[in-house]
């Protein structure tokens, strides 16, 4: 977790932060819940209540947390911002109070010391609360464990031949970064459920496996990815 705060005198920009180890069993998330919450704590604690508070972060997702406080990942970060901007309203009703998305990566001064801080505090483990397990940790637990009882199950019901289990939980950059149209496309070409004369025939919709484009005996996915003539200029492309 890591809170930058910018400060103005007549002849510099200085900066002060305060940043800390959560645990191990924490996620990315929690920390910029907490680093949210903990802006908004500091705001809260100071002498003078100021008249405009404005927050900077890149977390999407936990700035989108901190506008509901139903039960789930990040809940107690999103109570705690509630009671902070509940006594700066007592403090000074008119207050302005903004939490802004800026960019991550893009030169931003103060998204930069954020990252420098979170690498030195990413550094020294030992210096952490103890803190329960968070929710969004659970999570991700549940799901590398059902990946896992997932590729076992699969390994021994699909044939090699046709489909390979994943290395990764991780989608292919290339296919995550597609339509959701051909992504569909793509993975119903690499599982075998595709409208091939083999698949069609194998499910009862067809009663032959021939290719309706040369009358080759079996249309494959390999009969119309390297010889199909139908398909020689897509097949040079690719």
């Amino acid at each position: 977790m890591v809170v930058i705060a910018q400060g103005l005198t007549a002849r510099r920009v200085s900066w002060a932060g305060a940043k800390a180890h959560m645990g191990n069993n924490q996620e990315a998330y929690d920390a910029e819940c907490a680093a949210l919450a903990h802006a908004l704590e500091l705001a809260a604690q100071r002498n003078r209540t100021p008249e405009r508070v404005t927050i900077f972060s890149d977390a999407q997702a936990a700035i989108r947390r901190m506008a509901s406080d139903e039960p789930g990942p990040g809940q107690q970060y999103a109570i705690q911002a509630r009671k902070h901007i509940a006594t700066l309203r007592r403090a000074r009703p008119v207050i302005t109070i903004e939490i802004r998305w800026c960019p991550a990566r893009k030169g931003i001064a103060g998204n930069e010391k954020a990252d420098e801080r979170a690498k030195e505090a990413a550094g020294r483990p030992g210096t952490h609360r103890r803190l329960l397990q968070s929710l969004a940790n659970v999570k991700r637990a549940i799901s590398e464990k059902k990946w896992v009882e997932s590729r076992q199950w699969a390994g021994g019901r699909t044939s090699k031949t046709k489909y390979r289990m994943p290395k990764s939980q991780k989608p292919d950059s290339a296919v995550a970064g597609s339509s959701k149209r051909l992504a569909s496309r793509f993975y119903q070409i690499k599982n075998g459920h595709y409208l091939t004369g083999e698949y069609l025939n194998w499910t009862k919709n067809r009663s032959t496996p021939q290719c309706w484009w040369c009358r080759y005996r079996t249309q494959t996915r390999a009969h119309l990815f390297k010889e199909c003539p139908e398909w020689k200029p897509q097949q040079k492309i690719l």
